[in-house]
């Protein structure tokens, strides 16, 4: 026991020597800058003025030095210089020249990207990124679920920045591999498709790389208002959602009891849905509220953004006819058509002669209803809503 205590011994003395106090070092003087260089950097950052003459003065030893601040943006103290202790007043007068500094350069760079137009920003979203980013790289990733995928992919077309062909050639996938990975459901619907792999990929490049996907929508709204701002009273030829004609006082045949006699096919209607959705602006949760506007008896509460986004997904001249949106939505945009003054389309015209003597499309029956035929014989829906059978 007495050799383990003597052993210990060294122990003894460890209060006194926490409490040494530790030797003192000299702060370090900041690094002064030649004038020229000095010049250089601050046309480079964009300050001017009084902020400018005092990091000028500071930085080239006329100014006692001061404590070093904390900044998000390129300050001189980035560069090399190491600011010591000093008193308050200098303290404030440095901070404010170095946030100036930093507001002086993140606004230029605001300007710098708001510079390019609309096009060239689609353009440079879309171009090949595989000499900057490898898309193997993302192998080892985790992934976010089909839905999320699937949500970024319908944004870029529906914003109008990517056809669905462009798409294909940029991913290596084929267009039915697309459309079948389009409407599938769920968190995993088409998790072994090749577009959900691929897709993935090519908007992680994006992400990589630092590009944002354009908000198509934003940016029309702003050159519309700009234009409109420009125009010296004159109306611009942007339409923007508060720049649509009131409807609200357009009346249609048999709309009291909600049965107005509908003269075109869901495809029809979903490619009116997508480019008005396109209009700067208007959010899907106002379209539904302008197509729920078009019933006078409901029998429901609302139209939800799903009922869209489902009647928008699917393909077929029958596809959705039963749905509420398929028939609010053409009473929303014959009644455009009409506040517009545009004349009937040419497929508008062709439906009428041949839904006319009927009373019009026939919504009862949609891609979800069984016919029967005789047992040589098939059937389809052809572009106008009409059954059409054939030989087997």
């Amino acid at each position: 026991m007495e050799s383990k205590r003597q052993a210990r011994k060294p122990l003894d003395d460890a209060t006194n020597r926490v409490n040494q106090t530790p030797a003192r070092t000299e702060a370090k003087k900041p690094v002064r800058w030649d004038k020229a260089s000095l010049e250089q950097y601050l046309d480079v950052v964009g300050l001017k003025g009084s902020a400018r003459k005092r990091v000028f003065n500071y930085y080239t030893g006329n100014m006692p030095p001061a404590p070093r601040t904390s900044t998000t943006g390129p300050t001189l103290e980035s560069a090399g210089t190491q600011p010591a202790n000093t008193t308050k007043a200098s303290t404030t007068s440095n901070a404010k020249a170095a946030k100036a500094a930093t507001g002086a350069s993140s606004s230029r760079k605001r300007k710098a990207e708001t510079s390019l137009s609309l096009e060239d920003e689609i353009a440079a979203y879309k171009r090949n990124l595989d000499d900057i980013v490898d898309p193997d790289s993302f192998d080892d990733e985790i992934m976010p679920n089909c839905t999320t995928v699937r949500g970024r992919i319908n944004k870029l077309f529906d914003g109008g920045i990517m056809t669905k062909a462009e798409f294909c050639r940029a991913t290596g996938c084929n267009s039915n591999s697309l459309s079948n990975f389009l409407k599938a459901k769920g968190p995993m619907g088409g998790c072994n498709s090749s577009v959900y792999a691929n897709g993935w990929r090519w908007l992680r490049q994006r992400e990589a790389a630092g590009l944002k996907m354009p908000d198509v929508k934003k940016r029309q709204l702003q050159e519309a208002k700009a234009a409109g701002a420009g125009a010296s009273g004159s109306k611009s030829s942007i339409t923007t959602a508060a720049s649509l004609p009131d409807i609200s006082g357009i009346h249609l045949n048999g709309e009291e009891a909600d049965s107005v006699s509908v003269y075109d096919t869901c495809d029809e209607i979903r490619k009116k849905i997508n480019a008005h959705l396109k209009t700067p602006g208007l959010t899907q949760a106002q379209f539904c509220r302008d197509l729920y506007a078009q019933l006078n008896a409901p029998t429901i509460k609302s139209i939800q953004s799903k009922q869209l986004a489902d009647f928008r997904a699917g393909k077929g001249s029958r596809t959705g006819a039963k749905s509420t949106v398929f028939y609010t939505a053409y009473v929303y945009f014959e009644k455009l058509r009409i506040a517009q003054g545009k004349p009937k389309s040419k497929h508008r015209e062709t439906m009428e002669e041949i839904w006319m003597s009927r009373g019009g499309f026939d919504r009862d029956m949609d891609h979800r209803t069984y016919c029967i035929t005789s047992s040589d014989k098939g059937m389809y829906w052809d572009q106008y809503g009409l059954s059409i059978t054939y030989p087997l």
